[in-house]
């Protein structure tokens, strides 16, 4: 019975250092302190009670037990061999002087019952321990699992945007490229074109037909630069937006009188239906920026004698702005282009030049507005650019 109350005691003992350990932070002391005294306690009731004859080495092995469990693997080799030594010891001395262990049991069932029930004790402890180090193996196993998911998906992640970086990056260095080359083309031709105004064996025909190719290139080339300027201040530092009421027909009525002008010298007919009413949602500026681009370009692929109409309608809680025109259209390769950062030249029916830069500022700052954008080709030719915004109303 001895070994019983010891084990009763030792549950006890175990959870004061388990709270000195857990909450008090002092766990290396605790374990120390367990080590010993459950060596001197189990050591004092192995020659109390009936020495091998009684329970005690299951009290030594859970002993042991527990040291594996809950010492630093560094102390192994102090607190092990220390244990199997002071068993072997104790059998030694229990073998040559059998009169310091006497057979305390008075009978069989007292004998029955100290063992069956330090052996409970033995194996609720030994089922105890075993659960909570199988269930933090369990719980690490699942977290490096989820963690070894986490990093590959990081990593994934990580090469796609590596990938992606570089894409851009090429693209970027296209794109300058041929940004330093269409400004230099143009800036050529000024120069040149003003060099022969400043002649005096011209006629006036060819100085007005010089007047007109020095406003256009002057015009491609303010557009170009004005989209390079928006894009590139729009990488770096972002863009604010600020969300006004706008009157549709304002700005599409009002504000595109360069582009009237523009489309009336090139000779195409731009005709403008605009629903008074409609108020959308918008960035005023960001707005006229995307509608004034995708008329610019309508101008740019339609031939003399050729046709845009501009119109308005309810898209369920959007308005919709449509850009339609009989140009030349969009081949199916470059359909997939548009929007994104192409970094090559385009010429329009008149040779006016592009980059593609202004379908992609459209883009982003349609994006930044809640709008939508996007582009249909035509049934017989041309095509139709569309944005949306949300009604105000």
């Amino acid at each position: 019975m001895v070994s019983a109350f010891l084990s009763v005691f030792g549950l006890f003992f175990c959870a004061v250092l388990y709270y000195l350990s857990r909450f008090k932070r002092k766990s290396k002391l605790g374990i120390n302190i367990f080590c010993l005294l459950c060596n001197a306690a189990i050591t004092a009731s192995y020659f109390y009670n009936s020495g091998i004859n009684g329970p005690n080495l299951l009290m030594f092995l859970l002993v042991f037990f527990l040291s594996v469990s809950v010492i630093p693997k560094k102390n192994f080799k102090i607190w092990l061999p220390l244990n199997l030594l002071l068993v072997l010891s104790i059998i030694v001395v229990e073998y040559f002087y059998p009169q310091l262990a006497p057979n305390v049991y008075t009978d069989e069932l007292s004998k029955t019952i100290d063992f069956s029930f330090t052996y409970a004790i033995v194996a609720g402890l030994f089922y105890l321990v075993i659960s909570y180090i199988r269930k933090n193996y369990d719980y690490e196993r699942v977290s490096a699992f989820e963690k070894n998911i986490a990093i590959e998906q990081q990593n994934a992640e990580i090469l796609l945007q590596k990938k992606e970086l570089e894409r851009l990056n090429s693209e970027k260095d296209k794109l300058f490229s041929i940004v330093s080359h269409d400004i230099r083309m143009p800036l050529n031709s000024i120069q040149g074109y003003l060099e022969m105004l400043s002649e005096n064996d011209i006629d006036e025909e060819e100085k007005d037909y010089l007047r007109q190719q020095l406003l256009q290139i002057t015009r491609d080339t303010s557009d170009m630069v004005m989209n390079i300027l928006s894009w590139s201040k729009n990488q770096m530092e972002g863009s604010y937006v600020d969300l006004v009421q706008l009157n549709v027909s304002d700005i599409v009525k009002n504000g595109l009188n360069l582009e009237k002008n523009a489309a009336k010298r090139k000779g195409v007919e731009l005709v403008i239906t605009s629903d008074d009413s409609f108020t959308i949602l918008a960035d005023k500026n960001m707005f006229q920026l995307v509608v004034r681009n995708l008329v610019n370009n309508a101008i740019k692929f339609t031939p003399r004698g050729g046709l845009i109409e501009i119109s308005t309608r309810k898209k369920g809680k959007d308005c919709c702005i449509s850009i339609k025109d009989n140009g030349l259209g969009i081949d199916q390769e470059q359909q997939g282009k548009l929007f994104k950062l192409r970094a090559s030249s385009t010429y329009g029916t008149n040779n006016e030049r592009g980059i593609g830069l202004g379908l992609l500022l459209c883009k982003e700052f349609t994006d930044l507005q809640d709008g939508k954008i996007g582009f249909e080709p035509n049934a017989d030719k041309g095509s139709t650019f569309f944005v949306s915004f949300k009604l105000a109303n």
